[in-house]
């Protein structure tokens, strides 16, 4: 290579790594609930351990070589925030495909990428006491009973569709699960990464009381959205930490779990 061809590669090198260091500060947003394993606290302050959650968006971040801050927000204000810039980057599911401020990643024929997402479950939870058969198929337990979904969650309407009646009007996991206790609900409704993973919180708070049935509601995908803002400044960088999320990003959430729901 001769020497003005050297200094060239050089400079697009010195470029490319400047503007991939000049990434920052990334902010993520996440739910501001008790919501073991994923999110532990509420508030601001982060605890320690934060969560697996917590643990895998510092993973995300740190795949981009970018520093995180975390905003914990009402689940009701995640897309919001993030559809206007406030915040970066927060996990959304298929229903924000097209939603104005909202970039997901998409495959080559333009498609939302499911080697991109990390592939979740929604579970019924109901009273033990109720005697139902955990194999019971949830969609069928759910038709004209009255079934608990923490608010701003977006997976009502596959219950609906089943004839469910769902009830809205709490805004965590736990108060869902306290509706549930007390015979307010018939069901509570939730999304996990893997079924069991808040066997171990529901058998140490409610002790036996309320069960999980077996089969899933339904699989769905969910994605680390990014605000238009952001991915128009920093197309390159989202893509790769996108592309991290494909290939390894999924496997360290499952790895990062089982710290949370193994001991």
């Amino acid at each position: 290579m001769n020497r003005l061809a050297f200094i060239a590669t050089a400079m697009i090198l010195c470029s490319a790594s400047g503007a991939y260091a000049a990434c920052g500060e990334v902010r993520y947003a996440y739910p501001n609930q008790h919501r073991p394993p994923y999110w532990l606290g509420e508030g601001q302050a982060v605890p320690d351990p934060p969560g697996a959650g917590v643990e895998f968006a510092r993973e995300f971040a740190a795949s981009g070589n970018c520093s995180l801050v975390l905003v914990r927000l009402p689940v009701l204000r995640l897309r919001t925030e993030l559809s206007s810039g406030a915040v970066d980057f927060a996990p959304v599911d298929i229903t924000a495909d097209g939603q104005a401020g909202i970039v997901i990643p998409r495959d080559a024929q333009g498609k939302p990428d499911a080697k991109r997402a990390t592939p979740i479950v929604v579970v019924l939870f109901v009273r033990a006491r109720d005697g139902i058969n955990r194999e019971t198929d949830p969609l069928d337990f759910v038709r004209d009973r009255q079934v608990g979904m923490t608010h701003g969650a977006t997976y009502g309407t596959i219950l609906q569709r089943a004839g469910a009646r769902l009830d809205l009007g709490s805004t965590s996991a736990s108060a869902n699960f306290e509706k549930l206790r007390r015979g307010r609900v018939d069901a509570f409704a939730l999304s996990l990464m893997t079924p069991g993973d808040m066997d171990k919180y529901v058998e140490t708070h409610f002790h036996g009381d309320i069960v999980r049935l077996e089969k899933p509601v339904s699989r769905v995908l969910v994605w680390v959205g990014s605000s238009q803002a952001y991915y128009d400044a920093h197309r390159a960088q989202v893509e790769s930490m996108w592309d991290w999320l494909g290939s390894d990003g999924t496997r360290r959430y499952y790895s990062i779990l089982k710290k949370y729901t193994e001991q």
